[in-house]
C-alpha cells in the first residue's frame, strides 16, 4: 500500500481545510444564534420565528438556516438540555423520603422553569411539536411524573382520585396564570399553584400558607388593562 512521506507536500495537513478564522467565526455565530434563540423563545414563546432569532442575533436569517434546517431543529437543540434537567429533577424528587414533599418540589420547580422560559411551557403543552424527539422527551417526563404521583398516593399523602392525566390540566392552568400575571405580576402564578397543592393533599389540619400575597388593586388594574388591550382579546 502506498504511503505518504512525512516531508511530501501536504503531509500532516488536516483534511479540514477551512481556515481557523472561518471556523472560529462559524462557532461564534452558532453560539450567538443559540443564545438569541433562548432569549427570544423564552420571552415570546415558540410562536417566534427564525427571523426573530436572526434579528436578535444580528445575523441574516440565511445564517440561521445554514445551521438549523427548521425551527423544530433549533428548538430541539435548545430543549434537549432543559428536558434532561427535568429528568434529573424527577430523580432527585423521587429520592426524597417524604413522597409528598418530593412531588410538591417537582411541581414547584417545573412551574418555575415555565415562568422563566415561555418556550419551555409551550413545548410541554403544545401538540404542534410532535416530532419523534419531542414525543420521546414528553413521554419520558410523563413516566417520571407518574412515578412521583403513584409514590405519593401509595404513601397516602396525595388524594387517591388524582390521576397522571390531571397533571397537564394543572400545568396548563399555571401557564395561563403566568400569562395573566405577565410583567406586572410575574409571581402571581405561585398563589394559583399554592391553591392547587392545597387541594391535592389528602388531609391537612390547616390551609397551606401561600408563598406570595394577592395582587394589589394597582397590579390587578394594570393586568386587566393589558388583557383588554391585547390584540387577541385576551392575556
Amino acid at each position: 500500500m502506498p504511503t505518504t512521506h512525512p516531508d511530501a507536500p501536504g503531509a500532516g495537513i488536516s483534511a479540514d481545510c477551512t481556515p481557523p478564522r472561518l471556523r472560529a467565526d462559524a462557532k461564534a455565530n452558532l453560539e450567538r444564534i443559540l443564545h438569541s434563540a433562548r432569549a427570544v423563545f423564552g420571552a415570546q414563546g415558540l410562536d417566534a420565528t427564525l427571523a426573530d432569532v436572526a434579528r436578535h442575533a444580528g445575523v441574516g436569517v440565511g445564517t440561521v438556516y445554514r445551521r438549523f434546517a427548521s425551527k423544530d431543529e433549533l428548538i430541539q437543540a435548545l430543549f434537549d438540555t432543559r428536558c434532561a434537567e427535568i429528568e434529573s429533577l424527577a430523580t432527585i424528587s423521587l429520592e426524597a423520603p417524604d413522597a409528598w414533599a418530593g412531588l410538591v418540589h417537582y411541581l414547584e420547580e417545573i412551574s418555575l422553569r415555565m415562568s422563566d422560559n415561555r418556550g419551555f411551557g409551550d413545548l410541554l403543552m403544545d401538540s404542534r411539536f410532535e416530532s419523534d424527539a419531542f414525543s420521546k422527551a414528553r413521554a419520558s417526563i410523563t413516566r417520571s411524573t407518574a412515578a412521583l404521583v403513584n409514590r405519593a398516593k401509595e404513601q397516602g399523602t396525595l388524594r387517591s382520585d388524582f390521576e397522571i392525566n390531571d397533571v397537564p390540566l394543572l400545568m396548563q392552568t399555571i401557564k395561563m396564570a403566568q400569562n395573566f400575571g405577565g410583567d406586572e405580576a410575574p409571581q402571581a402564578y405561585r398563589r394559583v399553584l399554592g391553591f392547587m397543592i392545597d387541594g391535592l393533599c389528602s388531609s391537612r389540619s390547616a390551609p397551606r400558607e401561600l408563598p406570595v400575597p394577592a395582587l394589589s388593586t394597582d397590579q390587578l388594574d394594570h393586568v386587566l388593562h393589558r388583557c383588554r388591550s391585547a390584540s387577541d382579546g385576551g392575556c
